[in-house]
């Protein structure tokens, strides 16, 4: 596991306010946390966690940076005492003491806006990770995809971390509405939403769905421990499994 050697600031994105660090393997990272503006705890990155270990699986080549388990300890809260990230970064921080996740810092890349995207392999990946997960979470505004500015139509997709029904499958399991929306998860079409970036493109790259529920129960059970999100494992399973079958095929 990672430890936090130096923090160089917060970010000027993400409702998450997720700040660029330095790991003690000398790689720059993007620290997020695992209490952000969400409800709860651990639903990002719990979120993130999962679509990265997919992408993995599937081979999709969409997001060649690393996902990696980081600690934030006392002496990590003290190096972002002392630096310049602000004051909801810092709280966040605080508040998300534990293993949180850091993903490599992609150098050279900047936004992309959705006219410049124009890979149709690269949107066809991405529709289908985005449908697996049920994230929508792409519009006009926030493409949530980076452009790399020293190779052509060469792109990233990033941030996960309001998949799952926009992190409201936590909340509906607890509470226990999951029972009357559940079916609905099971198939809807989230890259048809009236605002997601792509929802006029039409298909999706062939995965392999061989042994798919215990290839994402081994995802979903690696989630550490001490993450709050264990208590929706089943229910993660058991949807994201019938989310591979039901629509990409």
């Amino acid at each position: 596991m990672l430890q936090i050697e130096k923090i160089v600031g917060s970010l000027p994105y993400g409702n998450s306010k997720p700040i660029k660090i330095v790991a003690d393997d000398k790689k720059t990272y993007i620290l997020k946390f695992r209490k952000d503006h969400l409800n709860g705890k651990d639903r990002s990155n719990t979120n993130e966690y999962i679509a990265y270990k997919l992408i993995e699986h599937f081979k999709l080549k969409i997001a060649p940076q690393k996902l990696e388990l980081i600690e934030i300890d006392d002496l990590a809260i003290t190096l972002a005492e002392n630096s310049n990230v602000s004051k909801e970064s810092l709280a966040y921080m605080k508040a998300s003491k534990g293993i949180n996740i850091a993903i490599e810092f992609l150098d050279n890349a900047r936004k992309s806006t959705k006219d410049e995207i124009d890979n149709l392999t690269f949107i066809k990946a991405v529709r289908t990770i985005d449908n697996i997960m049920l994230n929508d979470d792409r519009d006009i505004d926030n493409t949530n995809i980076l452009r790399d500015q020293t190779k052509k139509n060469q792109y990233y997709a990033i941030d996960w971390g309001l998949s799952l029904n926009r992190a409201e499958l936590y909340s509906d399991v607890k509470t226990g509405a999951i029972n009357n929306c559940f079916m609905k998860l099971q198939n809807v079409d989230v890259v048809n939403t009236p605002y997601y970036i792509f929802k006029e493109i039409k298909g999706f790259i062939s995965v392999d769905n061989k042994d798919i529920e215990g290839i994402i129960r081994e995802i979903v059970e690696s989630i550490p421990k001490e993450w709050e999100t264990h208590y929706c494992a089943e229910t993660i399973i058991e949807l994201l499994t019938s989310r591979v079958h039901n629509r990409i095929e």
